[in-house]
């Protein structure tokens, strides 16, 4: 027998899982994902003596699988992803692009900014007012406001569709998956394969929609339980390592 060195490297992909335990959708790719961990706890039995002579001491002792646990550290952003981290949902979305000609609008005096029906916005024209010296946008956003006193009248512009993923968030207690890793050795090559039927993410990092300027990179972090279905003797499998 070989000793071996060990330093993997693999890619993450999971399925979601209903309250069943049934998969509800394909495996997707969760991206660069790590350190992935995964750790068996015991908890330990033992038996005392009460006889003469041995009060006290173990006699005899043993372990059971009290959890299997483990944490992974997720920085693919993705809706999907991020839909996790916040205990949440990732909707599908489908506006279609339109054009708006009489929507009533007031704008404050004070400056601050009105929110139109739609987001994306272009060409926004407010009667006989001039953008940039009588009122300004934010197109992204959908915001407008007055840059000369008050202002109540309509305003018109188009606006573009919207495709992608939204996150609903705190729709969703708890998120459950069936994962596989596509792995490898890297010190030798050698694949593996590690699949899991069910597993439990818990949040363990908030979602910071505005980094820290000394932060590199975000990340989302999850504590995992790994559940062991009915039928089955274990919540999941390794498979490739060498003898």
């Amino acid at each position: 027998m070989t000793t071996k060195s060990y330093a993997a490297s693999g890619s993450l992909m999971g399925a979601l899982l209903d309250s069943n335990k049934v998969k509800v959708s394909g495996y997707l790719e969760m991206g660069n994902a790590f350190p992935f961990a995964l750790e068996v706890k015991l908890a330990q039995k033992k038996q005392k003596s009460a006889e003469k002579g041995q009060r006290g001491q173990i006699v005899d002792s043993g372990a059971r699988i009290d959890e299997v646990i483990g944490s992974v550290g997720i920085k693919k952003w993705i809706a999907k992803n991020i839909a996790m981290l916040v205990s949440g949902t990732a909707v599908e979305l489908s506006v279609a692009s339109g054009t708006v000609t009489d929507e009533p609008i007031v704008l404050p005096a004070d400056g601050s900014w009105v929110e139109l029906a739609n987001r994306n916005v272009s060409a926004v024209t407010i009667a006989t007012k001039v953008e940039g010296t009588d009122f300004e946008v934010k197109s992204a956003l959908g915001l407008v406001r007055s840059m000369n006193g008050a202002l109540d009248s309509t305003v018109g512009y188009s606006h573009a569709g919207e495709s992608g993923y939204k996150v609903d968030i705190g729709t969703n207690s708890v998120i459950r998956m069936a994962l596989l890793i596509d792995g490898q050795n890297d010190e030798d090559g050698q694949p593996f394969v590690a699949k899991f039927d069910s597993v439990v993410f818990i949040p363990k990092s908030p979602l910071n929609l505005i980094s820290d300027p000394e932060t590199d990179y975000e990340e989302m972090e999850y504590d995992l339980v790994f559940e062991t279905l009915p039928g089955k003797t274990s919540p999941g499998i390794i498979n490739g390592f060498a003898v």
